[in-house]
């Protein structure tokens, strides 16, 4: 139980009481003339053996700060840009006008007229085509037998100048046909000189056949080619109109060819 020492007689006064009972009567003895009441004997406080120390408690330390990672930053996501579409840079394409196609004419067959009786127009009818028949006959053997006439007439080299002691070192090569600024047939072939020395006052009869042509096949043209000088393992380029009955149109391509040639000079 809790009390409080009054500083004037030094007794323990409940916690009930707000002044020291005793010191309340004394006062109270004192201004009514009589003498102080004797002091109650303190009660005298009992008396312990001092108990020996408690042994000495080792140190108490706090434990240490629990170490929390440090919260990490939160961030706010960048905003994102906002772009503009772009503007179009094509226009959309015209629409097509839709064209209807012109209307077709139409034609009406008249009715044949009642004439000859059908025997006699299958009569002439047959009369016609074999007159017909019988001019193409004609106009094709007439013909077929000029050519013949015209290619026999045509003087072809000799066998024998083949034996020329040129003829194995001269060729003819690159025959190219094609039309010069006057609408005229042209042919330019190459002569080359396989020989280690240079052939002068070379001519040459050139002969320009089909390649599937017969012995007796007319020559698509024949040609008098006064080449000259052929330096030695060299070519000479020679040019001159193409006699021929043919177009130009109607002359076989270069692959379609085939050249001989006679040396007519030197012998």
């Amino acid at each position: 139980m809790f009390t409080w020492i009054c500083p004037q007689c030094g007794r323990e006064v409940p916690p009930s009481y707000s002044e020291c009972p005793t010191c309340a009567e004394r006062r109270q003895q004192a201004a009514g003339g009589q003498p102080p009441a004797p002091a109650p004997p303190q009660p005298q406080q009992p008396q312990y053996a001092p108990q020996a120390a408690p042994p000495p408690q080792p140190p108490q330390y706090a434990p240490p700060p629990q170490q929390y990672p440090a919260p990490q930053p939160q961030y706010a996501p960048p905003p994102q840009p906002q772009y503009a579409p772009p503007p179009q840079q094509y226009a959309p394409p015209p629409q097509q006008q839709y064209t209807p196609p012109p209307v077709q004419p139409v034609y009406t067959i008249a009715e044949p007229k009642k004439g000859m009786p059908a025997w006699m127009v299958g009569i002439l009818t047959l009369a016609v085509l074999g007159g017909a028949l019988f001019g193409l006959y004609r106009f094709v053997g007439g013909r077929g037998s000029t050519s013949n006439a015209d290619a026999t007439a045509t003087k072809l080299p000799a066998a024998g100048s083949s034996k020329n002691p040129y003829a194995k070192y001269v060729e003819v090569v690159g025959v190219r046909l094609f039309e010069n600024e006057a609408k005229k047939p042209v042919v330019r072939f190459t002569v080359v000189n396989h020989s280690p020395a240079e052939i002068t006052g070379l001519e040459l009869q050139v002969v320009l056949k089909p390649v599937d042509s017969k012995p007796d096949t007319e020559p698509v043209s024949v040609i008098d080619a006064k080449v000259g000088s052929v330096p030695a393992n060299g070519t000479k380029e020679f040019e001159s109109l193409l006699n021929t009955k043919m177009k130009i149109y109607e002359l076989p391509d270069w692959q379609f060819l085939k050249t001989d040639f006679v040396i007519t000079a030197p012998n």
